[in-house]
This record gives C-alpha cells, structure tokens and sequence, in this order.
C-alpha cells in the first residue's frame, strides 16, 4: 500500500459536483479523509487516516474539519445519494426507503450522546451511540441517503432532544423522487409509528411493516389486537394461499382493515412453512397485491447487511471523538465512501459496456471495490513520482517508491 502523494484524478471527477458545498480549505480535507478512509491498512481513526496522507494538516485540524462541517457533510451525503439515483434512474423502477437503528460502541460516558442501553447483538448492556439511518435500494444497490446520531435526555448536548422515529420522519420529509416514482417505505415494527405513518401518506409513499401482537387492529368492524385477530381468523381460515418468495414456501392470509392509530391498512399473515411464528404484515395502500407486500419487507433485511459492510470495512464504528458533531461527520463521512465505492463500481460496468442488472449490482463487493481503488491510488502515486522526476534513474526510481510504502 502507498502513502496518498495526491488525489487521482478519476476520484476527482467523481467528487468534483460536490465541491459546490466546500470551501478550498475544507475541500482539502474531505476529499483527503475519504480517500484515506477508503484505503488506509490503519484503523479508520483520524490518526490512521493521517498516517497514509502525505499532503495536508495535522489531524487536530482534521478533527476541527469533522466538528464544523456536520451540517455540510449531511448536505453532502444526500447530494451524493441522489445523484447515484439519477445515473441509474430507469422508468417505471420503483423506490424504497429503508430505516432503520443500529448500536455503536463507545469507550466512555465522556464522549457527548453515549449512554446506557441493552444490545440485542451482544445480548448485555454497552455505552454507546444509537444511530438512525435510512438508506435507498434501487435496482439492488443500497445507497446511504441519511444518517443521524440520536441524542437521549440524558446527555448534555446543546442540541434539541428528538426521537428517534422524529429522526427517520424528517429524513423521510427531505427526499424528493424522480417526478412519478413509485415509492415505498419500509421499517420494522419500532418505527410503525403514527408520525412515519402520516409523513408517509402525505407525501403519496406506500408504508410497509410487522405488526406486534398487542397492536389493535379493526377486521370486519371487530376491534381486536393482533394476537386476537390471529386466534380467530387466521387459524380458522380455510382458504389460504400458498406461494413461493426467495427459497421459501409461506402460507399466506390477506385482509383489509385499520389500524387505531394508522387508517385503513391491507393486513398480511405469513407463515413460512418451515416455521411456526406467524407474521402480521400490513401495507398503507390496501390496492397492493401481498406477495409485493411480502417482497417489498424482505428489502428490509438489506440495511442489516449494510451496517455489517460499514463496520467491517469502512469504520462506522471506530470514532471515538468526545464532540457528537465529529462523531456525526465520521459516520457520514463513512456513508458517502460507500456511495463512492457505487459510483467508482458503475463507471467501471459501463466502461466495460455492461448494462445495470440485478446480476450486474450483485457482483458490487465492498472490500473489492477497497482493492480496487488501492490499486488505483497506487498506479497513480508512482505515475506522480515519475513525473516529479521525468529523469530518475531505475535505482533511485526503486529507492523513492520504497519510501513511500507502507506496511499494511
């Protein structure tokens, strides 16, 4: 791996449209720190990251770039999400917004919005970060569109306590589709909230979730909780369907009905004949057949997988920096390194003359695309020492490369 001499120009022209947001002085250090967080051997610290960059500031100024630029990194990430949208906008090719939380580790009650919560992963309480994210699947690719660091009472930040189903609402306020885009919202049954839920049929967005079984729902005039509704009608029920979704078999009931607290909603019981649990599923818009339904809620199981790519590969985790606003930067600085990985991705199919398909997105590979750009960053730093040096010689060639090497 080679220390970054400069930033090649073909990352350049694919971060050139966001330069609009930056100033030259915070433009250094963004497009240095997502390169650097892309291909740093180190851990993607701002220590790490600086080890590999031969130009720019000490880290404490990267430190200030993180803490003073989260509104414009924020601005930045959405910008950069719905431009990967346009380039592969295709007609009649619905959207779906996908939200969701997921826990980061913290070493310490200093550090500002850390507190104390029990993680379903690790099965035992940790100090840490709750972090709401919504993220885009469009044509089988997951493009990062918005990511927020929820803030309980307990800590002393100067910013406005909001919940976290506030969070996704206003992220959900802010995306605009391509002008009649069918979009769908999916969530799990935290954020099957009456605030999503209104946002939702407010903008025209089809809202699919679970239900849990305490949840009063009305079928056929009779006021009941899910639980109830399952005794009484699906166990009874003697003209379910069965279908074939992915690699499963499931049996599966449909009804229309409301929820106390969401309007008129298409309800869905599916049982995977493998299993025993029954699922309640239900829809915003009652007209939408249930094996789209069922498929739509699979997607959800997509942001799941993209959290483990980020931790894994590009530091979603690591900051530990006292200042929420750093650590904030750091997790949409992050974000928009993996909306880089897509773009670098879908400029190398078509410049192979490969169309955008499903099989074509399923061979994006976060740590091959790392390698990838590596290699890149590598052929472009001994290019930038030849030509620095037209006249060197092959031992002195040898000797300047070694140098600049590092131990990954």
């Amino acid at each position: 791996m080679f220390t970054i001499l400069r930033i090649s120009a073909p990352i350049e022209l694919l971060l050139v449209e966001s330069q609009q947001f930056f100033n030259d002085y915070q433009w250094l250090h963004f497009r240095s720190l997502l390169l650097a967080l892309i291909i740093t051997p180190y851990r993607q610290t701002t220590t790490g990251m600086c080890k590999i960059l031969s130009f720019g500031a000490h880290r404490t100024k990267h430190n200030e770039f993180l803490i003073d630029c989260m509104p414009i990194l924020n601005k930045v990430l959405r910008f950069y999400a719905m431009l990967i949208l346009h380039k592969l906008y295709k007609r009649g090719c619905p959207v779906t917004c996908i939200i969701d939380d997921t826990s980061n580790r913290k070493r310490g009650k200093h550090i500002q919005a850390a507190f104390k919560f029990f993680d379903h992963v690790s099965n035992q309480y940790i100090i840490g970060h709750q972090v709401v994210c919504m993220v885009i699947s469009y044509r089988d690719f997951i493009i990062p569109y918005a990511a927020e660091i929820y803030q309980p009472k307990s800590t002393t930040s100067h910013y406005p306590v909001k919940k976290k189903t506030h969070i996704a609402a206003q992220m959900l306020e802010t995306f605009s589709p391509a002008e009649g885009q069918k979009v769908y919202v999916v969530a799990d049954t935290f954020y099957a909230c009456t605030e999503i839920i209104q946002v939702c049929r407010k903008s025209n967005y089809s809202f699919v979730s679970a239900l849990k079984t305490n949840r009063i729902v009305t079928v056929d005039g009779k006021r009941q909780n899910v639980n109830s509704f399952l005794r009484r009608v699906y166990n009874k029920a003697k003209n379910k369907k069965r279908i074939k979704l992915s690699s499963g078999t499931y049996e599966v009931l449909s009804r229309t009905g409301s929820l106390k607290s969401g309007g008129a909603v298409k309800l869905v019981c599916t049982r995977n004949l493998s299993h025993c649990t029954v699922k309640v599923l239900f829809a915003t818009d009652p007209a939408l057949p249930f094996d789209t339904i069922m498929a739509i809620y699979q997607l959800r199981w997509s942001i799941e997988v993209f959290f483990k790519e980020e931790k894994q590969h590009l530091g979603l985790k690591i900051s530990q920096h006292q200042r929420v606003e750093a650590n904030t930067s750091a997790i949409m600085l992050s974000c928009i390194a993996y909306n880089l990985m897509i773009h670098v991705f879908i400029n190398e199919q078509r410049e192979k003359g490969c169309n955008i398909t499903a099989k074509t997105a399923g061979a994006f590979n976060v740590q091959i695309m790392k390698t990838n750009i590596r290699n890149l960053v590598a052929i472009d730093s001994v290019q930038n020492i030849i030509e620095i040096q037209p006249s060197i010689s092959r031992n002195n060639l040898v000797k300047t490369i070694k140098k600049y090497l590092l131990a990954a």
